[in-house]
């Protein structure tokens, strides 16, 4: 199971009531999605949470996963091939 985080003003939100913040929420889901394809079935085997900053200096910060799996999504986060070769 995925879990998408969204922090701003060091408030962490995990429902949103806001449609702007829900809409801000959906897209990034969506994109986040799409730039893990390639491992998305080894992500949604695991359990773990996206923690995504929107503040002065946005981040994402990957939490939960396999030490192994975490460093798959952060080289694919920093745009470089998901597989250690």
């Amino acid at each position: 199971m995925i879990q998408i985080t969204l922090s701003y003003k060091n408030r962490e939100y995990l429902q949103f009531e806001d449609s702007s913040l829900a809409q801000i929420a959906e897209t990034t889901r969506k994109l986040l999605y799409a730039l893990l394809e390639d491992i998305y079935d080894l992500v949604a085997k695991e359990t773990g949470r996206f923690l995504i900053y929107l503040d002065h200096h946005p981040k994402i910060e990957v939490q939960g996963f396999s030490t192994g799996l975490r460093a798959q999504i952060e080289r694919t986060l920093r745009g470089e091939s998901a597989y250690d070769y």
